[in-house]
């Protein structure tokens, strides 16, 4: 036998009642007041501070003592109160979930802390422009599928995010019929595993900046990231050439444009894509990125820190990377004559991802031309490896350091190794020659 004493209904997901149980009678002759809470059509009970004697409720156990009613009545408005901020969220949320949030909810600022806010904040100390931009792309997706500028740390629930990875699938399978119906190529899903992971890393970020575990203060104390799993990202598509291919991009000829005056190849987006792919390939498939910002020149070498990897890094992902006789014709080319950097890529777009923008559509143009199916310039770095790798037989530790990759099984290893950058020089040689053959020859040393 017990008492309840109904309040008005908080959203159509959730309801409060204070409840005296009569068989929890306490040895001192007290009841403990709960709250009863009814989410999806589930009672979970919170146990307050109040405590009653039989002289503050009446024989069926109703309250008649009007102040601790006016305490639970408190209690359950701030209850209410939690939940009218959660807004539609609510409805994401789990019965065990609801009552973590409710619990905490007048100990800590939690529900106040907007998680947008401060993944904005966060990103702006990206260094790496390209892990920012990943970011800030995944963050607007999250903003669109909740249709919110606004979402707390507080709102972000297993349910939440199993929900944005169904609205993640939709798209895709929306965009590839779209496709299909345009005779265009139908694209994987990477989206799905990087916005998530994106999301997560953001998330445990804002745990790190706002939790202080030695002073019991933890404003977020949630991890919905543990049991959401991330899902797998789909195979990357196979982007290595042959050498075959890399030779005939290294041999097509000019195209030029002719205006009134006099026939144009400077300024052709399919000459320079060709020249800088063939840069990059000889210069161990260095990134756009890299080659849009470098800006130290040893005499043949060029020193630089790979910008997608350099806050990972111990040594910030340092490279040096000797310039082989093959493509000093192209290097001298487009030499920064100003001195500022090496490349005058600078002068010519606006910044790294125009730059890449250009070369893949004038890659575009080479791939139909050649017959190579959606030629990338990534397909230089790619192929660089692989070569290396499958056709030479170098080692896979000189071309993962060639790669200057992010890896933890290194990471223990580098410390201890003082950096030598001749092992990937020569395994550069190797594949140049290799592919390029006579034209290879008398490589700088």
């Amino acid at each position: 036998m017990f008492y309840e004493r109904t309040n008005n209904k908080v959203s159509n997901m959730a309801t409060f009642k204070s409840v005296i149980y009569k068989h929890q009678k306490r040895n001192d002759g007290t009841w403990n007041v709960k709250i009863r809470v009814t989410h999806k059509r589930e009672a979970k009970y919170i146990p307050t501070s109040i405590f009653v004697t039989t002289n503050d409720v009446t024989r069926s156990l109703n309250i008649k003592n009007k102040i601790i009613e006016l305490e639970i009545d408190s209690i359950i408005f701030e209850y209410r109160s939690i939940c009218n901020r959660l807004g539609t969220s609510i409805d994401n949320l789990t019965p065990d979930e609801l009552i973590e949030i409710l619990k905490r909810g007048d100990k800590e600022e939690s529900n106040d802390i907007d998680f947008i806010a401060f993944s904005l904040n966060h990103i702006e100390t990206i260094e790496s422009k390209g892990t920012a931009s990943n970011y800030r792309i995944a963050l607007n997706s999250f903003m669109r599928f909740s249709k919110r500028k606004k979402i707390l740390f507080s709102e972000i629930t297993y349910n939440l995010l199993t929900s944005y990875a169904k609205y993640l699938i939709k798209q895709k399978e929306k965009r590839n019929k779209e496709a299909i119906k345009k005779g265009e190529r139908v694209t994987t899903n990477r989206a799905l595993s990087l916005y998530t992971a994106c999301l997560r890393h953001l998330y445990n970020e804002g745990k790190l900046f706002y939790n202080d575990e030695d002073r019991n203060r933890l404003p977020i104390p949630w991890s919905p990231f543990s049991k959401f799993k991330i899902p797998s990202e789909e195979p990357t598509r196979k982007r290595a050439l042959t050498p075959e291919q890399i030779r005939a991009i290294f041999e097509l000829p000019d195209k030029e444009i002719k205006n009134k005056r006099k026939t144009i190849t400077e300024n052709c987006r399919r000459n320079i894509a060709r020249d800088i792919f063939i840069l990059s390939f000889c210069l161990i498939g260095m990134n756009s990125a890299d080659l849009y910002l470098c800006d130290d020149i040893d005499g043949k070498t060029i020193k630089y820190y790979r910008a997608k990897t350099k806050s990972r890094k111990k040594d910030r992902a340092e490279l040096h990377v000797d310039i082989q006789k093959i493509i000093e014709p192209i290097v001298e080319k487009y030499r920064d004559r100003v001195g500022n950097r090496v490349f005058n890529f600078c002068y010519m777009y606006r910044d790294t991802q125009t730059f890449n923008a250009a070369l893949n559509k004038g890659l575009k143009e080479i791939g139909d031309i050649l017959q190579i199916e959606d030629l990338e310039f990534y397909a230089a770095r790619h192929s660089w490896a692989t070569i290396a790798t499958n056709n030479l037989r170098i080692d896979k530790y000189v071309v993962h350091e060639a790669l200057n990759h992010a890896s933890d099984e290194m990471r223990i290893t580098d410390i201890y190794i003082k950096k030598d950058f001749s092992g990937i020089n020569d395994a550069n040689k190797q594949v140049l020659e290799y592919v390029f053959g006579e034209d290879a020859k008398n490589l700088h040393s």
